[in-house]
């Protein structure tokens, strides 16, 4: 976990927008909701420019975190039950099984930073075991890590991690990867939810983030396992 870290850290100090910067841009959950339904075609294509990794992505900050969070309501979570048996696999070390049932999450959402991560692992396994490879991971591992310091990035525009300003995540997955792999922290002590909002209690610092605890908004979070498990979510009618 800690060389896959130092990896992913590397990746996301040559990876980081300059638009970040010290602005901040609240996500509007409603205004994104009513762009995509006014104009599904325009989010698509703001999509696929974003993960193309051949381009420059001079997209401006407010079509990329139209592209990243209002994707979510083009698929509507359908990627969930996928992604749960994804987990299960990887947990148990089964990472080249994991990295094929990535495929069928990514099918589904291609900003899905937990599958985004199982095929990460995966590659920087094979590239370790099978140097003959090496052309075909180096290659794979600029796709998905490219694509994933790229949504790591614009979670980071969204927020600064106080109750005031949470960073906004579609996932609880996007929370965790967000703490390990953008701000380098691997301990976590704790989560609590506060209405909408998540609470991570940190263990750890780093150069990036010093306070004890970070916050996260998980409004569209709540809403898409509410559609996915409960039958009772709000798709786009």
């Amino acid at each position: 976990m800690k060389k896959l870290l130092m990896f992913m850290l590397l990746l996301m100090s040559l990876a980081v927008s300059a638009e970040t910067g010290d602005s901040l841009i609240t996500v509007d959950w409603n205004s994104i909701k009513a762009e995509v339904r006014a104009n599904p075609q325009r989010v698509q294509n703001l999509l696929d420019e974003f993960i193309n990794v051949d381009s420059d992505l001079t997209m401006t900050a407010k079509d990329r975190i139209l592209a990243v969070y209002g994707r979510t309501y083009l698929n509507n979570g359908s990627d969930m039950s996928i992604e749960i048996d994804m987990m299960k696999v990887r947990h148990d070390g089964k990472f080249e099984e994991a990295a094929t049932i990535a495929d069928r999450v990514l099918a589904k959402n291609p900003l899905n930073t937990n599958a985004l991560i199982s095929k990460i692992y995966y590659f920087r396994k094979l590239s370790g075991s099978d140097p003959d490879k090496e052309w075909m991971t180096s290659d794979s591992l600029k796709v998905y890590s490219v694509r994933l310091s790229r949504i790591l990035d614009t979670i980071f525009m969204t927020g600064d991690g106080s109750r005031e300003h949470p960073f906004s995540v579609t996932s609880v997955g996007d929370e965790y990867n967000f703490v390990n792999f953008f701000l380098g922290i691997l301990k976590i002590n704790g989560q609590m939810m506060i209405e909408k909002t998540d609470r991570l209690i940190l263990g750890d610092t780093s150069e990036v983030y010093t306070s004890p605890d970070i916050y996260f908004d998980i409004k569209r979070v709540l809403e898409l396992e509410a559609g996915v498990f409960c039958l009772d979510g709000n798709e786009i009618e």
